[in-house]
């Protein structure tokens, strides 16, 4: 939004987190008048070179549920909207490994479809219903919700969904890896 002299309001987060990228082109094209295949190319630009040469910012408690689940031998995988080469600058930016990755270039339509949860449910060898996933957009939870999962939604953005598979927290930091049963939702 700099770029054309405005300002990133939370409107516009509220409107474009969790993606995919070719909605918040579209978004931004919208709100500016600028043209799309312009916006993607300063926007993919500026995202990977952010996502290469900034420190990964954790949410709070997020890195210690990561890191609980896999001294518990939980599979963890991290599934998103991003395309495969900002996933991999994510990844070579923080420091806690996980043992799969799916990004929206291996999916045939990316979140709210449920495809890359059930992609990657079916390569970590896990069921959709004995999963949860960690999502802070209706975009995710959505997916999460469709795939069959357990959603532990996390954040204002999605405060306002309800289902029986979902939990909303404020923080990661209120959640212990033991609340997360395969079963749905316990004391957090």
């Amino acid at each position: 939004m700099a770029y054309f002299g405005l300002e990133w309001t939370p409107q516009d987060q509220a409107s474009s987190i969790g993606g995919p990228i070719e909605k918040v082109v579209a978004y931004i094209a919208g709100r500016t008048g600028g043209d799309p295949g312009h916006i993607a190319r300063i926007l993919v630009g500026e995202i990977e070179h952010l996502v290469a040469t900034e420190p990964a910012q954790w949410m709070p408690g997020a890195r210690d549920l990561l890191v609980a689940a896999q001294e518990a031998g939980v599979p963890t995988a991290i599934v998103s909207n991003s395309w495969r080469v900002l996933l991999d600058l994510l990844i070579r930016n923080i420091d806690s490994p996980v043992d799969l990755t799916v990004s929206s270039t291996e999916v045939h339509a990316p979140k709210p479809d449920p495809h890359p949860y059930l992609l990657a449910c079916g390569q970590l060898g896990v069921k959709p219903q004995r999963t949860w996933v960690v999502e802070d957009s209706p975009t995710g939870v959505a997916a999460g919700l469709a795939a069959g999962c357990h959603v532990l939604a996390v954040g204002p953005a999605v405060a306002g969904i309800s289902d029986p598979r979902l939990l909303h927290v404020d923080s990661l930091a209120q959640v212990r890896l033991e609340s997360l049963g395969g079963d749905g939702p316990q004391d957090p």
